[in-house]
């Protein structure tokens, strides 16, 4: 038995090109923009349908968008922060693992609106709690955190481990739909995904964590998911 492919934990990571292209193409000429990612947008501009008018880049940091690669637009600000500036500019806004690192996940998604023209659409991946990895990135401290990670997932541990309070990241629908809806979406979906490479060094942890998430998924126990998407139209 293993996990259904449509809610294994791969399967957000490995399609989210796919649908992310898939809402793209839904737009004529659209304009696009990607959350959060400095100098190393997600997708190449030719990974990208050939209708679309325009690829921005967004980040907190100047000298981080200053060594973005020619071709795309930027947007530099805060996204829990002022985006007035850039409001009603896009058709489709995204992110992949950036809102587990915002320190006001409801002011993103309220940001996120705003910058969205009508009828335009947010899709988000998001780790969520209160998956136990994600938990012990939360609340251990950067130190212990880090060593633990090394540990049990020595891949993840390679990665840069920035701050992740994980606000607004959670895998209940019901939650999540009611805040994107209190924020003025008129249409949310949310998707579980199940499972996670965190215990692949502990091969008797690993085992009993897969086989509860083929439970998990299999019951739709949407508390135990790992990660999610999220699609919004304003």
């Amino acid at each position: 038995m293993a996990i259904a492919k449509e809610k294994a934990w791969n399967t957000s990571m490995e399609q989210f090109g796919d649908e992310l292209k898939a809402i793209v193409e839904r737009y004529d000429h659209a304009d696009l923009l990607e959350l959060g990612a400095g100098r190393w947008p997600s997708f190449r501009l030719d990974e990208m349908p050939s209708s679309i008018r325009s690829y921005t880049v967004n980040d907190i940091s100047a000298e981080e968008l200053a060594l973005l690669p020619e071709g795309y637009d930027k947007a530099r600000f805060d996204v829990s922060g002022d985006a007035s500036e850039f409001a009603n500019s896009y058709d489709v806004v995204f992110s992949r693992f950036l809102a587990e690192h915002v320190p006001d996940g409801e002011a993103m998604h309220r940001n996120v609106y705003k910058v969205l023209r009508q009828g335009g659409r947010a899709f988000h991946l998001i780790p969520t709690l209160y998956a136990v990895p994600f938990l012990v990135n939360k609340y251990l401290p950067d130190s212990i955190s880090s060593r633990v990670l090394k540990t049990f997932s020595p891949r993840r541990s390679i990665s840069p481990k920035f701050p992740a309070p994980y606000s607004a990241c959670y895998a209940n629908p019901d939650r999540m739909i009611k805040l994107l809806k209190s924020v003025g979406y008129r249409e949310v979906t949310f998707r579980n995904f199940y499972g996670h490479f965190y215990y692949e060094k502990i091969p008797v942890l690993r085992a009993v964590h897969e086989r509860f998430s083929e439970f998990a998924a299999d019951r739709e126990w949407n508390f135990f998911g790992t990660y999610a998407y999220i699609q919004a139209t304003k």
